[in-house]
């Protein structure tokens, strides 16, 4: 039913090309990832490896140089997956308007239409390679000297077996020649299921970045950034009131010809106090922040670069994680695709 449904939307947006549009698009993104954990010197990191590839062929139509509808699939497959001829397959359908300030996403759209750079205590690298679509509504606003946006993803609509789960994110930034500063929030709410069970609650997860930097250049370009996060978390269900974890995070790099060195350290509290209870149900971020030794350090030598015209992305990066208990290792190889074409159609 699913697939007759995308079949449909597709043909329908061929009719719109033919009868009214004056440009139709047709593109692709393709991801291919190998990111390799072995954390078993460590606590709080989960040793595992994924390495998958995602393929998101997207048609659409587009009008009067701002407007954009756009239908398509995200196909996923997990590297050894015998038991699926596709490990997930999920539509991707969207409203784009653009503006040179101002853009606005709404429907099914990939996550790659953010413009923030949220810390690892929001989203883990592996949560952005299988959540890759947001669901909902996307604004933002790019200035000069900063741009702001604001979002909703909807990722669980409430039905007997599921629980509702909505998360509300914002970032802005302002930035000069040198410095930048600014703020990055995010509002999560995980309900009950329509068939409620005791042992089921409602969980309020709040989380507020603000941070500054500079960036500047001797010989390698330096970006050094400064933050602070801040948790208010709650469980109803226990009525417990609320928990605020907090800690502070720095962020120092220097890179050039593509090689970049960075370390990221973080002091604080356990971020996810409610770890043991909902896990990952309740938590994208990366684990590490639920460090009980109030110390995480992470210390990456990676290269990347893009090639063709920027059309292919390659980035490779070793990654020493430490906890306060042991030390980890991480490899990481990704290949990136992205292309798209625009098909201009001379009116009559």
């Amino acid at each position: 039913m699913k697939k007759a449904t995308l079949l449909l939307l597709v043909a329908a947006l061929a009719s719109l090309t033919e009868l009214r549009a004056q440009s139709w698009i047709a593109g692709a993104d393709f991801e291919t990832k190998f990111d390799n954990r072995e954390y078993s010197g460590n606590r709080f990191g989960e040793s595992k490896t994924v390495f998958g590839v995602r393929l998101s062929p997207e048609v659409g139509v587009a009008w009067d140089d701002r407007n954009r509808l756009i239908a398509g699939v995200d196909l996923t497959h997990d590297f050894g997956d015998t038991a699926h001829f596709l490990s997930d397959v999920q539509p991707v359908v969207y409203y784009q308007f653009q503006s040179p300030n101002f853009q606005v996403n709404a429907g099914i759209f990939p996550r790659s239409k953010m413009l923030g750079r949220y810390s690892e205590a929001f989203f883990d690298e592996e949560v952005k390679f299988y959540h890759h679509r947001l669901q909902g509504l996307l604004a933002n606003y790019r200035a000069e000297h900063g741009y702001v946006e604001f979002a909703i993803d909807w990722e669980g609509f409430r039905t007997e077996k599921q629980r509702e789960k909505f998360r509300i994110l914002s970032e802005g930034r302002w930035h000069d020649d040198r410095f930048y500063a600014g703020y990055s929030l995010m509002v999560l709410h995980y309900a009950k299921t329509l068939d409620e069970t005791e042992d089921q609650g409602v969980v309020d997860n709040m989380l507020i970045n603000p941070h500054a930097g500079v960036r500047f250049n001797a010989f390698f370009d330096f970006d050094i950034r400064l933050g602070y996060l801040q948790s208010m978390q709650r469980d109803r269900r226990t009525g417990g009131g609320w928990l605020t974890p907090k800690g502070g995070e720095l962020h120092v790099s220097m890179s050039r010809w593509g090689l970049k060195l960075e370390n990221r350290l973080f002091v604080g509290q356990n971020m996810l106090p409610l770890w043991k209870i909902y896990g990952h149900d309740l938590y994208e971020c990366n684990t590490f922040f639920g460090v009980t030794d109030h110390i995480y350090n992470r210390t990456a030598l990676s290269y990347g670069n893009s090639f063709f015209r920027r059309t292919l992305k390659v980035e490779a990066a070793l990654v020493l994680q430490y906890d306060g208990v042991g030390c980890g290792l991480q490899q990481i190889l990704k290949i990136g695709v992205n292309l798209e074409k625009v098909f201009t159609r001379t009116k009559k």
